[in-house]
Order: structure tokens, then C-alpha cells, then sequence
């Protein structure tokens, strides 16, 4: 069985490039931001981030401290979900 699974999506290439930018200046690759996606909406049972018609930007956090906990939060040992 593999230890891991592959992900196909699409996405427009210019959308691709930018975020890849950003990652890259994150330290972060593109499967690693969407692992940490995955693991908090696992974790949450929910998305990590609201979903809403209007505009939230006086309280969404600094992208630096969302970064470094998303990053904290994918060294973490979720194994213990797998029990469930």
C-alpha cells in the first residue's frame, strides 16, 4: 500500500505561478501547503478559514502567523485519528 496518495486538480496556470511564488517566500511547497489544508480541515471537520459573501479583512490574521502555525500544526503527530 503506498504511504501516500496522488492529487490531481485544476487550477489556472497564473493563479499556479503567483501561489508558488508566495509558497516559495513561505518556505513551503505546494503539496506542503495542501497538506496542511487537508490536516486542518481533518482536524477541524471543517475549512480552516471562513466562506462567507462579505469581506472579513479586519479579521483575518497576518499570512506570516498563519503560515508558521499551519507549519507547526503539519509536524504534529495526527496518528491518533486513524484509530477513530
Amino acid at each position: 500500500m503506498p504511504t501516500t496518495a496522488i492529487l490531481r486538480t485544476r487550477i489556472d496556470p497564473r493563479r499556479k505561478a503567483r501561489v508558488e511564488k508566495i509558497l516559495s517566500q513561505l518556505g513551503l511547497s505546494s503539496s506542503q501547503a495542501i497538506n496542511i489544508l487537508f490536516a486542518q480541515i481533518e482536524r477541524r471537520r471543517a475549512l480552516p478559514f471562513p466562506i462567507s459573501l462579505e469581506l472579513n479583512n479586519d479579521i483575518l490574521p497576518p499570512i506570516e502567523h498563519v503560515a508558521r502555525v499551519w507549519n507547526q500544526l503539519d509536524r504534529e503527530d495526527f496518528s491518533y485519528l486513524d484509530k477513530r
